[in-house]
């Protein structure tokens, strides 16, 4: 059997020929690297999604064939290698729609790799450096950045100080900023960031961040504060992130902080904090996550003393909010009675449906009807296809009820009322209806 290109060298003729073992070994690490590189290179224009999918399901496996190759020739040997693989990635997403994100992924795959490969066996911190510095600010390519904090033990604090000084040089070169948003200062400063939590000192990471006027930057701060094991602080950014605005982002970072509780200091403060949350957003994911503090066991709070006032407070200004929270806590009888009284929502009575259909067959019959006839209003593909869906449920419902007969005659009325739709019927055939 033929030994795999990327496995060591059994004994040859190049041996034989006074070739030492080594110099065949390069000469097969050689191969493999031309064989791996390969694979992350295409001549093929990249428009539709399918072709780029493609490529990207090719270039994967070069991935793995560069990790296996790494059990074989160790880290150093792959390092150069991973990089070319990386400029090969930013050459091809020049001329491809990554609209999907499918090629972002690879790269940071390999980056993640990269990473993985020099905190193993460390390159010279100048050459290290000078790689993660022209990645993003040569000109290459502006999409994606490494993690300098992913290289922590590949810098130690040689490399961190050699950066730190690259970044000062950058800056300085600079023409005076004009704009509030300066997208190369914006860089040079997400990289001292991350130097900052690679340096592991909290004060350093809290001094890189500068001014912090916005709910998604103190969210930031606390995120980088618990990678360096500051969790106290961390808390106490996140708070001031949850405090500060009243946005979507403010709301992102109260949950964090939340999970931070949860996880750190005594219930009590996690359940203020949910029931801060809630008032302040509220909606079912917040409903739910106050719920599930209430009733853990170590509470002095029951969720039955909270939840009266957290339905009406979403039946007044998130009445969708309450049918969602109701149906997440598995009162579905509560939740229909509840979107009887509040909406007409396709969607949420397909959910309601779904949820009551085995318990009450009987009592989804008449809004299955109503549905199906709300997705034939309008003559689309997709409104037949969720008409045929609906159907096979009514056809369960009525089944469940006794009612099997009554059946046919409906879906004959339908045949009858669209007859004029030959895509319809066509679909009906093909559902056995």
């Amino acid at each position: 059997m033929l030994p795999s290109p990327i496995e060591p060298p059994a004994a040859s003729s190049d041996v034989r020929s006074g070739a030492t073992r080594a110099e065949a070994s390069v000469d097969n690490l050689a191969q493999a690297r031309t064989r791996i590189l390969a694979m992350f290179r295409t001549r093929r224009e990249l428009i539709r999604w399918d072709a780029v999918s493609e490529y990207v399901g090719e270039a994967f496996a070069g991935v793995g064939e560069l990790r296996a190759a790494v059990e074989t020739w160790g880290s150093a040997g792959l390092i150069p290698t991973t990089e070319k693989a990386l400029a090969s990635v930013v050459k091809v997403v020049l001329r491809a729609d990554d609209s999907n994100g499918e090629i972002g992924g690879l790269a940071y795959e390999l980056l993640s790799l990269h990473a993985e490969l020099c905190n193993d066996e460390p390159p010279k911190p100048a050459v290290l450096v000078e790689w993660l510095i022209d990645f993003r600010f040569g000109g290459s390519q502006n999409f994606w950045e490494p993690d300098i904090a992913a290289y922590t033990d590949a810098l130690g604090a040689p490399g961190l100080f050699l950066l730190g000084e690259r970044l000062n040089a950058l800056e300085a070169a600079l023409p005076p900023q004009t704009d509030a948003w300066d997208s190369p200062r914006q860089l040079i400063g997400r990289y001292r960031e991350r130097a900052a939590v690679a340096g592991g000192d909290p004060d350093e990471v809290i001094a890189s961040f500068g001014e912090l006027t916005r709910s998604y930057r103190l969210h930031d701060l606390a995120k980088a504060l618990v990678e360096v094991g500051d969790i106290d602080e961390a808390i106490g950014y996140a708070e001031r992130a949850t405090l500060l605005e009243s946005g979507w982002q403010a709301e992102r970072a109260g949950q964090y902080w939340c999970e931070l509780l949860h996880e750190e200091w005594p219930h009590q403060d996690e359940l203020a904090a949910r029931q801060l949350i809630f008032d302040r957003w509220p909606s079912s994911q917040n409903a739910l996550a106050l719920a599930q503090a209430a009733d853990d066991e170590n509470s002095d709070v029951t969720w039955s003393s909270l939840a009266e006032a957290v339905y009406a407070q979403l039946e007044t200004q998130q009445p969708r909010e309450l049918i969602n929270t109701l149906l997440g806590l598995g009162l579905a009888d509560r939740a229909w009675e509840a979107a009887q009284r509040l909406t007409t929502d396709a969607g949420l009575w397909t959910m309601l449906v779904a949820a009551r259909e085995k318990a009450d067959p009987a009592s989804v019959v008449p809004v299955l009807i109503q549905l199906i006839e709300s997705d034939l209003r309008v003559a689309k593909p997709q409104n037949y296809k969720s008409a045929v869906k609906r159907l096979k449920q009514l056809r369960r419902a009525l089944k469940a009820t006794d009612a099997a007969a009554l059946f046919p005659p409906i879906v004959a009325d339908m045949r009858e009322q669209h007859r004029r739709r030959p895509t319809l019927l066509q679909a009906f055939d093909r559902a056995g209806f």
